[in-house]
């Protein structure tokens, strides 16, 4: 585990490192150029493994290996349907784009589009919403003058009230972020009843935690929120120096890199479990989706596909703050079958294709932390 970091006066990298038997120094020679680039980018807490020479006093890092995720397999499936990615609708807020939103829905219900995009509308089995769907109340400072709905109970009615219009063959996955009715610490629980009774009523909607992994068909989808994305950023010097916030992917890797969604102790509020770290990449997940950032993306990385949800809200004060750039209005969308993405604008734009390689919601217990979904 990663101690402390420092720089040299020689500018080599020197780490200090713990492990059950105690703390040791590790230099990391700036000669050593790909292995320098390599750690550089070590976060504090870390868990990495050292091939080093040496003593005890210090050690020589000859190479360090991350956890990492991968998998083998890109999963195709026999049926045909696609998936639909979005996050960050923030109803409630002044900013948020109702008359775009709404057009996606009648795009969902094949009432929008040219002939081969309401053909695709047909084919959607599932939508995942990765937070903050709501604006909530009192996220930040004097928030208020910027909600159209200041009651965060009406702001889930709206919510709701624009879910029910999708059509009912649709399953929607839905799980909280910081905007919404649940403690900030994660993992966050679902949104509970006493905050949204009407979410609670509706059929073809699942209500998940953050993070979730959920199983759809032969898919295990990863969602979340990402809160501890802007942390990231700040801390690895090519997302910072290089406007990480507008590739989000980019971020996403470094999380699946380390298996952790917070490497870094107190990059977020959690609630500590003593069993196991809930935050923990424990299965990798064949689709990690994300929001947040309130930009689309689509990447892979090691076989697993990144799907970073875009917003349905314009810029907010905020926002320029924590140094969002949001592009509203995208949904990104796969293919179960092709594996194909497309990335339909809902905006003032043309839709957009982007080429990469190409039923009913049943709830069990929750296991091994996998949410399941089955026909």
């Amino acid at each position: 585990c990663v101690f402390d970091k420092n720089i040299t006066k020689n500018k080599n990298l020197i780490l200090t490192v713990e492990d059950p038997t105690g703390k040791v120094k590790v230099l990391i020679n700036a000669n050593k150029k790909d292995l320098y680039l390599k750690a550089k980018d070590l976060l504090l807490d870390d868990i990495v493994a050292f091939n080093v020479s040496g003593n005890k006093e210090i050690l020589f890092c000859n190479d360090l290996t991350f956890p990492d995720a991968a998998i083998v397999e890109k999963k195709k499936s026999k049926e045909e349907g696609w998936i639909a990615f979005s996050s960050d609708v923030h109803v409630g807020s002044k900013m948020f784009l109702e008359d775009n939103f709404l057009k996606f829905i009648k795009w969902l219900n094949g009432e929008e589009g040219d002939e081969k995009q309401r053909e695709i509308a047909k084919k959607v089995k599932y939508l995942f919403l990765t937070g903050d769907c709501i604006d909530g109340v009192g996220v930040f400072p004097d928030q208020e003058t910027l909600l159209k709905i200041k009651d965060i109970k009406e702001q889930y009615k709206k919510l709701a009230e624009y879910l029910k219009l999708i059509r009912r063959d649709i399953k929607i996955i839905l799980s909280p972020g910081q905007h919404d009715a649940v403690r900030v610490a994660e993992p966050q629980p679902i949104v509970d009843e006493e905050f949204a009774p009407e979410l609670h009523k509706i059929h073809n909607l699942t209500l998940a935690p953050n993070p979730a992994l959920v199983q759809i068909d032969i898919f295990k989808v990863l969602m979340y929120h990402g809160a501890s994305m802007h942390g990231v950023i700040g801390e690895i010097e090519d997302l910072r120096l290089n406007s990480g916030h507008d590739t989000p992917t980019k971020v996403a890797q470094e999380l699946l890199k380390r298996r952790h969604l917070a490497p870094t102790h107190g990059s977020v509020v959690y609630i500590p479990n003593e069993k196991e770290d809930p935050l923990m990449i424990q299965q990798i997940p064949d689709i990690f989706a994300t929001g947040d950032l309130h930009r689309p993306e689509v990447s892979s990385y090691n076989n697993i596909l990144l799907i970073a949800s875009s917003c349905w809200q314009s810029v907010t004060p905020f926002e320029e703050k924590v140094g969002n750039h949001p592009d509203p209005c995208k949904v990104p969308l796969f293919n179960m079958m092709t594996r194909e993405i497309k990335i339909l604008d809902f905006g003032d734009n043309e839709s957009e294709h982007v080429s990469l390689e190409g039923e009913k919601i049943e709830i069990k217990q929750e296991k091994e932390n996998v949410l399941e979904v089955k026909k």
